[in-house]
């Protein structure tokens, strides 16, 4: 395996790509970033405060670990609490959809996948941006 050297990504450095007012996305880390093919994807998520998504199911295990806020996120046919220093398992398959429309502050969250391609955001940045990481000083 070819080496590599450690990377350390600041988060607020990051452009954020903007999904209408409800949700801003930063990928912080890929196989791009990382230089590494079969690295573990990471985001991390802003879902505004008085927001709802309207929820996925992909083919993919996913998993969220939430930093801020308190929201509610379907799983299925069930609706739990989110609260921060909770993670999340979501299994390949099962509906999901984050709901902050009930509070007033940010619901921020980091996810995890284990391959960019079942991203849809991932997806997006390509398009919009033609690479999947920019920092907010680029164009």
């Amino acid at each position: 395996m070819e080496e590599l050297k450690p990377l350390v990504v600041s988060v607020d450095r990051v452009k954020p790509l903007l999904f209408g007012k409800e949700y801003e996305s930063r990928m912080i880390l890929d196989h791009v970033i990382t230089g590494r093919d079969g690295v573990i994807q990471m985001n991390h998520g802003t879902v505004k405060a008085g927001c709802a998504l309207g929820g996925a199911t992909h083919e993919e295990d996913e998993i969220y670990y939430i930093l801020a806020g308190h929201g509610k996120l379907k799983l299925g046919e069930e609706i739990i609490d989110v609260d921060p220093n909770q993670v999340i398992f979501i299994p390949a398959g099962c509906f999901h959809a984050l709901d902050n429309s009930g509070s007033d502050e940010d619901l921020t969250i980091l996810t995890f996948w284990k391959d960019y391609r079942f991203n849809d955001a991932y997806e997006e940045r390509i398009k919009q941006w033609g690479k999947s990481f920019k920092t907010i000083d680029e164009d």
